[in-house]
């Protein structure tokens, strides 16, 4: 009996690697182009708990989708590197894929998510952390998000003052960080970098010091009132 649940484990594990692996969803190798979904990243959660504001690739001005009791969020649990996902009301759970003693969100973050909501943990990512969202109807985003994938591998961040930078100046800027390209998009206004590793609050922190060098920022979104 216990050898028949050895194995049942064990080809429950090799499933679990075998869909990160081959998941677009779920792509680690620093190449964002074969990530599935639209190219967005968080900007603020309304004060209407099932709306979530983003930055979207080729959009102007951030989009405010739906977020339903069905959609899913997707990532990479940070515990034991295994795809996770789970929906908005199994946030503050116990991780569902390796069953460490912290939430679902904060797998995703790695690090405690203080109220255990969805909400919280978008906004405990390091900025500029590219979600990839999928819609209920392809291309539209007022038709509401049917998955929301975390992608710690690709950037996606509002600036300003980076207009001049070349390709070259833009590498320089991001390859102290883990990123293996860089380059500026929607007119100059979003910064998209590839990394060869997670993005982390830490490294944020230093790519924005880098880029006050060069008199350009992040561009951030005033809290809901």
């Amino acid at each position: 009996m216990m050898t028949t649940k050895l194995m049942g484990s064990a080809a429950l594990l090799l499933a679990a690697v075998t869909v990160g692996m081959t998941s677009p969803a779920f792509a680690r190798d620093g190449d964002a182009s074969k990530s599935a979904g639209a190219l967005g990243t968080f900007w603020t959660a309304p004060k209407d708990g099932g709306k979530l504001t983003l930055v979207l690739a080729g959009q102007a001005e951030p989009v405010t989708v739906d977020v339903s009791d069905k959609t899913i969020f997707s990532g990479i649990c940070l515990d034991c590197n295994l795809p996770l996902e789970f929906k908005p009301d199994q946030a503050a759970k116990r991780c569902m894929v390796c069953g460490c003693a912290v939430s679902n969100a904060a797998c995703i973050v790695g690090k405690p998510v203080k109220d255990g909501t969805w909400q919280a943990m978008l906004k405990g990512l390091p900025r500029g952390t590219t979600l990839r969202p999928t819609f209920n109807t392809s291309g539209k985003s007022d038709s509401g998000v049917s998955r929301l994938a975390v992608d710690l591998r690709s950037v996606l961040l509002p600036v300003v003052g980076l207009d001049s930078a070349t390709p070259v100046q833009l590498l320089g800027l991001v390859k102290p960080f883990g990123g293996s390209q860089a380059e500026l998009i929607d007119g100059g206004k979003r910064l998209s970098v590839h990394l060869k590793s997670d993005w982390t609050v830490d490294r944020e922190a230093k790519l924005e010091k880098a880029m006050a060098n060069l008199n350009a920022k992040v561009v951030v979104a005033e809290e809901p009132k």
